[in-house]
């Protein structure tokens, strides 16, 4: 698939928020009960139904019927001891018409509503290719409240109050998905994570069900850094901070399948992204990535925090379980500039946290666009299960990157990009080491006939001599 592109959105500064913001009163109102479900229908902002303008899922290849939709969704404002405040019952069906139920909460239809935006879909007389796709390789889910007049993502100020959302608030949010598009992958989340299960399986309906406490995160009236994945953010400051309630999936049919039950949180950040480099009978290297402005917005040194669930299918590509894990053996360390961090493990169990497996939790984050790899320690500079390494000066051939990544070389032409050009750089068919750090790139082979296929790359670059 193309790479996703660039945005520059309100907020969230990434697609996810194409949802916009329809001005309103301040004051919290009580719509009707299927006021929300119209919205979803016809909003002419890239919802079900797609324009000539903007892109919708009526526009893909499965159509609105073949979309994800919310299963459950219900609100605890007690710590999590009990979700009290219903919105969608845990029978909703997979119609994808789902309204608030009307005396869910005090009598009252809820004044917040989840959102399924596709992202990077095409509209109406656009061909899908470079910058749109017929089965879009993002999902956007975004909780808002009605103001009295349309719906917003902001809950920091004219807060719903059916449910109340703050950041002490415990969302448990499920989300379904039908066979003809159930392609997940790695799944990030503005908050805290506190549990997160996923039946989902290429081809099969499955649910994704997922906990967490909503977070603020800064806000830029124009521009943001919401690549994916995440490359730089030389923003100084943000205009503002807001308080969302957001989930990103990932539907790229092209990642590894063991990803499918990966997830990962951010506080403080426009937005995180995961790269993974897995090769057959090597040890995976994963890294996740962080954008954000340098300092709040009011002018403070901003500092953020960082978690990810690693499954048990990616801990067995480690090598290891999450019964069995032992922290030393894998390694956390930072690139993309100098900055502070924080690491450390704890388990998960299916019984308290939906699936077992290892919670990383990186604190004391510094920004602009940290990136954290996770690798088995002691592969960081070998050719080992590693990956490839290469002293500063010292050129690796494309073919050998080929051969680390199970490529075929026979009657193809090779090409590769790098992301890291301070690390290293592509000449001819050659990458070579430019400054000691983590080369990053991607190999691209083509046929005459058939499809190109690439593949992500990871090469230690140490000192020379």
């Amino acid at each position: 698939m193309p790479p996703l592109r660039r945005f520059s959105a309100v907020a969230i500064a990434t697609a996810l928020m194409v949802l916009g913001v329809i001005a309103g009163s301040a004051s919290a109102a009580i719509p009707s009960a299927t006021a929300g479900q119209t919205e979803q229908a016809t909003s002419s902002r890239g919802l079900d139904q797609a324009s000539g303008t903007s892109w919708g899922w009526s526009n893909t290849t499965f159509g609105v019927a073949g979309r994800p939709y919310i299963k459950a969704l219900s609100v605890s404002n007690d710590g999590g001891a009990t979700f009290t405040d219903l919105v969608v019952a845990d029978s909703a069906g997979a119609s994808n018409g789902w309204a608030p139920t009307a005396a869910s909460i005090g009598g009252q239809v809820s004044d917040v509503y989840a959102f399924i935006t596709p992202t990077n879909g095409c509209s109406v007389g656009q061909a899908p290719g470079g910058s749109c796709y017929a089965q879009p390789n993002r999902v956007g889910i975004s909780l808002m409240r009605y103001d009295g007049v349309g719906w917003d993502h902001n809950f920091t100020t004219g807060a719903s109050i059916n449910p109340a959302i703050t950041e002490n608030s415990v969302i448990d949010l499920a989300v379904g998905f039908h066979a003809e598009y159930s392609t997940l992958r790695w799944s990030w989340v503005n908050g805290v994570p506190s549990y997160w299960q996923t039946t989902v399986s290429p081809l099969a309906d499955g649910v994704a069900r997922i906990r967490f406490s909503p977070k603020t995160m800064p806000v830029m009236t124009s521009g943001g850094c919401s690549q994916i994945p995440v490359n730089t953010c030389d923003i100084a400051q943000a205009d503002s901070e807001q308080l969302e309630a957001a989930l990103l999936l990932s539907m790229d049919n092209t990642l590894d399948a063991s990803l499918s039950g990966a997830l990962f949180g951010t506080t403080s950040a426009f937005i995180g992204s995961l790269e993974a480099q897995i090769v057959q009978g090597q040890a995976p290297v994963l890294t996740y990535g962080v954008a954000a402005p340098h300092n709040l917005a009011n002018g403070t040194l901003r500092i953020g925090t960082f978690y990810a669930f690693l499954p048990q299918a990616v801990l067995t590509l480690f090598g290891t379980s999450g019964g069995a894990f032992d922290p030393a053996i894998l390694s956390v360390s930072r690139t993309g500039g100098d900055g502070t961090f924080t690491p450390a493990w704890t388990s998960w169990t299916a019984g308290a946290n939906g699936m077992d497996g290892q919670f990383l939790t990186i604190s004391n984050i510094s920004f602009s666009a940290p990136k954290f790899v996770v690798q088995r320690r002691g592969s960081e500079g070998s050719t080992g299960k590693g990956g490839l390494a290469i002293k500063v000066g010292k050129k690796v051939t494309l073919k050998q990157i080929a051969g680390l990544l199970k490529m075929s070389t026979k009657g193809v032409k090779m090409s590769a990009k790098v992301s890291t050009p301070k690390i290293c750089k592509v000449v001819g068919q050659s990458v070579k080491g430019v400054k000691v750090g983590t080369c990053k790139g991607t190999l691209t082979t083509t046929r005459k006939k058939g499809k190109r296929i690439t593949k992500r790359f990871v090469i230690a670059v140490t000192k020379a001599g």
